[in-house]
């Protein structure tokens, strides 16, 4: 008999045996429901690799030692915002969940986990061999919306199906009610209880990447009801998009000087083959992690909820709750107010730097604390090292760039807090530092809330790369530009959501 059905939590990775159980289920809606595409997470679909592959040596690598684990934990434990929501940046939160999204599209990696558990005693450091034969990527690695159209998403004619809010006024008109995901019914089964039905079911992990992907699935029908085709809409989205991350994405949370360089001067780090895409480990595990960091406790969600919680957020979803007990969709008093989220609104996501907002320490996992292990800050640093990914200093070396000093370093752990501090002196971290570690400390030695040079080149050179090797993408047709939009050649998240018709 197979185990019974369990949400997933933040930053939990789902087992093989779950996809696998996914993937059947799957198959069975697929025989009776005509859809248009094939299902998202599959078996070695790319490849993940190494940015800097010459990096896989001793002197570049963590020490592999006994002792390296309960220092990873003990840095991991440390990364904690010592006072709730204490720091904004100048990003609005928006973005930190539109960069949630990016990551939904483009990778997911659950093979790992079932090689190497990291609350076994015996927790090793993979070989070269076994991550190369076993880890593999479950998304394309392109920027093409699989997470929008992949099934089990449906769509009808021209239009992708979007799901209605329940509302006690049943004359509300038609286009307020339509902001939800698609859904299935009611079951008793809880694997089957109002899941998404999306081409990636983490969008409908917290509620506002939930209505993020509600807004993307507004936008395509916005662009068919022009006269479009879904194959016409679908493409006109994906370019708008991939300009959004180009374009208004990357130059607020990267150096705006580096992406220039990388967009008009071309990339120099990242030159895949376009029929050889791939992901690299040291952007995924590491560097677009960054995003965790600028997570809030607590969020001015709407005129109902100016203070909304983190975990009230995650609640609202059948992912990773319960999507409000009773109501078969999501409650009409939850639909998101955007204009909260963007530039000028209240929200502003915590600068990235080596602490994580409370909440997400504070997240539970079937009603029970987290294990260790499982809290986002420890399994960034176990999966890293696991994983054989350089240190910040072997990275920053590798680009040429001049790296943080040890009194750096320990400088930023210092103002944190001196538990930070004692676990990077004691773990010998001053010197050989994990990547997704130093890339945080290296924003936090900024003044812009912004990422620094290792993690602006990092994240840069991979997003505009993988941009370069999509489906459609804008970047192989010189002089492209928005067409969507109230000012012609300009396209931001904010126009997405207007496009979409959940933006006032």
């Amino acid at each position: 008999m197979s185990e019974p059905y369990k949400k997933i939590s933040h930053g939990v990775i789902p087992t093989l045996e779950r996809l696998n159980q996914v993937i059947n289920e799957v198959g069975a809606l697929n025989r009776d429901v005509d859809l248009p595409f094939s299902f998202a997470i599959t078996s070695g679909t790319t490849r993940f690799g190494y940015l800097f592959p010459d990096l896989q040596t001793a002197d570049a690598l963590l020490p592999d030692v006994p002792e390296m684990r309960a220092s990873l934990v003990r840095l991991g434990a440390s990364m904690i915002e010592m006072v709730a929501d204490s720091a904004n940046s100048s990003i609005p939160s928006a973005y930190t969940y539109f960069g949630q999204f990016v990551d939904h599209d483009i990778t997911f990696e659950a093979k790992s986990d079932g090689m190497v558990k990291l609350s076994d005693q015996d927790f090793r450091v993979l070989t070269s061999e076994e991550i190369r034969a076993n880890i593999t990527n479950g998304r394309t690695p392109g920027l093409d919306l699989d997470n929008v159209y992949y099934k089990p998403a449906p769509r009808n004619c021209s239009r992708m199906v979007v799901g209605f809010v329940s509302s006690v006024d049943r004359n509300a008109p038609l286009p307020y009610k339509a902001n939800d995901l698609p859904r299935k019914p009611r079951s008793s089964r809880p694997e089957d209880d109002r899941v998404a039905l999306i081409g990636d079911k983490r969008d409908d992990e917290n509620l506002i990447i939930a209505q993020l992907h509600v807004a993307f699935l507004r936008a395509h029908n916005a662009i068919a009801a022009q006269g479009h085709t879904f194959q016409e809409a679908r493409r006109i989205l994906r370019r708008h998009y991939q300009w959004i991350v180009i374009r208004d994405f990357l130059p607020r949370i990267c150096d705006p000087w580096i992406v220039s360089e990388i967009l008009f001067g071309g990339n120099t780090v990242f030159r895949p083959n376009v029929d050889d895409l791939f992901m690299p480990f040291e952007f995924s595990v590491a560097a677009y992690r960054f995003g965790h960091s600028m997570v809030r406790g607590t969020y001015h969600y709407n005129s109902n909820f100016p203070r909304a919680r983190l975990t009230d957020l995650f609640m609202l979803t059948a992912l990773s709750g319960k999507l409000g007990d009773d109501s078969p969709t999501l409650p009409e008093s939850w639909i998101i107010e955007w204009k909260n989220f963007l530039d000028g609104g209240v929200n502003r996501a915590r600068p990235i730097d080596t602490s994580l907002s409370r909440a997400l320490f504070d997240l539970t996992e079937f009603n029970k604390p987290m294990p260790i292990e499982a809290r986002l800050s420890v399994r960034n640093l176990l999966r890293g090292y696991m994983l054989r990914l350089p240190t910040g200093q072997a990275v920053a070396s590798a680009l040429g760039l001049k790296g943080l000093s040890p009194e750096d370093i320990e400088a930023v752990a210092r103002s944190v807090s001196d538990v930070q501090l004692a676990a990077i002196c004691d773990g010998g971290f001053s010197q050989r530092t994990p990547l997704w570690y130093y890339i945080l400390a290296e924003a936090a030695t900024e003044s812009t809330g912004r990422l620094g040079p290792v993690g602006s080149t990092i994240v840069a050179e991979v997003l505009i790369g993988l941009v370069r090797g999509s489906k459609d993408s804008i970047l192989r047709e010189p002089g492209w530009k928005p067409m969507l939009g109230e000012t012609p050649g300009l396209f931001t998240l904010r126009e997405l959501l207007k496009l979409g018709g959940v933006l006032n």
